[in-house]
């Protein structure tokens, strides 16, 4: 079940791209004829020095009206991740097939149409940035490799995504089209980032914004448990929704029921529990015991781990504890997914997330078989689905991408409107944290009547989880018309 809050709205972004390779195809789950074309883009402020190429797959309605048919840019986030995710997996024409309820299937997955594709109601263009896809830094002098380093901070990140979309709107004939983005995880950053960029430097104004399991905060201060509240009163209700799915407490486990159960414990958020939290130094004996017990009952830990905790479980925490007496740990990008654990004897959360590494594997064949043998593109580079040495270089210093920037964008662009979407069992960028930080941010009447929420069974990856996908495209299908 889902529910769309209204709340407020963002803009929408545009890409612009050079042809290498088109194919032209009619598939089940798609409005009609659609073209295909797999291509590379160079981009830069200055045409004649371009400084990378980012690689490229545009979905493209035949016979339709540009001025009157939407173009949607979309990506990942990472920092680091290709934009396959989003493209095989949940709103390009083809998917790879997934298990009931979100499991992974067994490999070779297979690929077959996608009846929940956005090429429904909008084109699709999936981005990928500098050193993820086949996407690259422009060679130096004498042919050395470009240094890929400069890409690697928000705000030359984002001005390639800029470039990259004013561009492809001029090679292609589409100012006229309404320009929306799609932007996942770190992504979410992006979309907030360009819905303010792309006004007012690359005269752009976008008319729709999709915000996926979005980060809008790279932190928030201070880093330090001992003292954070908001960060704690934001994870809770999904720690209830993850207790729920494993049966450990007394919320309803049916989708149908979940919202309201979850409205409940924000609530007790926003309210009792960050309250007790922030004076439990000065809280009798009795008073604390209460709480600790209060917070066990929803979160489905012991209420020793909380006291040991004092009410602030990390989910490096939780992910180990809850189903500790089965040496099992959670998945913390899907809190319902439950993995032996490989090391039990360490006290914290000690593995790799199971739905984030194993993922990679379960589309990368499906993939790049569509993409040499359907869209006839191939190349000597190696396809960078997800780049952890980018991430660990990443720079995080730069203030581009915020929860100020989206407000800004729809305080400024009244044409502008926003959908923020998250998993309920998601403890990597928890739902409540984006609607509690936009709430914060998103303070005009006129803005917040453009802002929506939506949120589904499942985790960071909702969408791999059929039905939630199926719900997910409903909402969005609405959101656009």
């Amino acid at each position: 079940m889902t529910l769309l809050h209204r709340v407020a709205a963002t803009a929408a972004a545009l890409i612009a791209a050079i042809s290498f390779a088109t194919v032209a195809s009619a598939q089940a789950g798609a409005p009609g004829k659609y073209s295909t074309k797999a291509a590379m883009l160079t981009i830069g402020e200055n045409p004649e020095k371009p400084t990378a190429e980012l690689f490229y797959t545009a979905y493209t309605l035949d016979g339709a009206d540009p001025a009157k048919r939407p173009i949607t840019f979309c990506f990942n986030g990472g920092p680091g991740a290709s934009s396959v995710y989003l493209h095989m997996a949940a709103i390009g024409p083809m998917t790879v097939e997934m298990g009931p309820n979100g499991t992974l299937p067994s490999v070779p997955a297979k690929l077959a149409p996608n009846p929940q594709s956005w090429l429904a109601f909008t084109d699709l263009v999936f981005i990928d940035p500098v050193q993820t896809g086949y996407s690259r830094a422009m060679p130096g002098a004498n042919g050395a490799l470009g240094d890929p380093k400069p890409w690697f901070e928000a705000e030359a990140d984002i001005r390639s995504f800029a470039q990259f979309i004013r561009r492809y709107l001029s090679q292609n004939n589409r100012w006229l089209s309404p320009k929306a983005l799609a932007g996942e995880s770190y992504g979410g950053l992006r979309v907030a980032a360009l819905s303010k960029l792309l006004m007012e430097e690359y005269d752009v104004n976008l008319n729709r914004v999709v915000l996926i399991s979005p980060l809008l905060k790279a932190s928030i201060p201070p880093a330090d448990s001992r003292y954070d509240l908001v960060g704690m009163m934001t994870t809770l209700p999904s720690y209830a929704a993850i207790a729920a799915a494993h049966g450990r407490n007394s919320l309803p486990a049916d989708p149908a029921k979940l919202p309201q159960a979850l409205a409940e414990v924000e609530q007790y958020a926003l309210g009792d529990y960050v309250t007790s939290l922030a004076k439990l130094g000065r809280s009798s004996k009795a008073e604390a015991d209460a709480f600790h017990a209060r917070v066990a009952g929803l979160t489905g830990l012991d209420a020793k781990v909380i006291e040991q905790q004092r009410g602030r479980v990390s989910p490096e925490v939780y992910v180990k504890s809850l189903l500790r007496e089965k040496n099992q740990v959670l998945d913390r990008y899907d809190g319902r997914m439950a993995n032996d654990d490989p090391l039990p004897e360490h006290a914290e959360f000690a593995s790799l997330d199971k739905m984030l590494s194993v993922l990679n594997g379960v589309l990368a064949g499906p993939y790049f078989d569509y993409l040499e043998r359907t869209l006839g593109f191939k190349s000597d580079r190696r396809y960078i689905m997800l780049n952890f040495a980018s991430n660990a270089k990443w720079d995080r210093g730069s203030p581009m991408g915020s929860p100020e920037d989206l407000a800004y964008a729809l305080t400024m662009n009244s044409d502008l409107k926003a959908l923020v979407v998250h998993g309920y069992h998601d403890l990597a960028t928890p739902y409540f944290r984006s609607r509690y930080l936009l709430e914060q941010s998103v303070l005009g009447r006129a803005s917040r009547q453009r802002l929506f929420f939506g949120t589904y069974p499942g985790g960071h990856m909702f969408y791999v989880n059929p039905a939630s996908r199926a719900e997910f495209f409903k909402d969005v299908s609405a959101f656009y018309k």
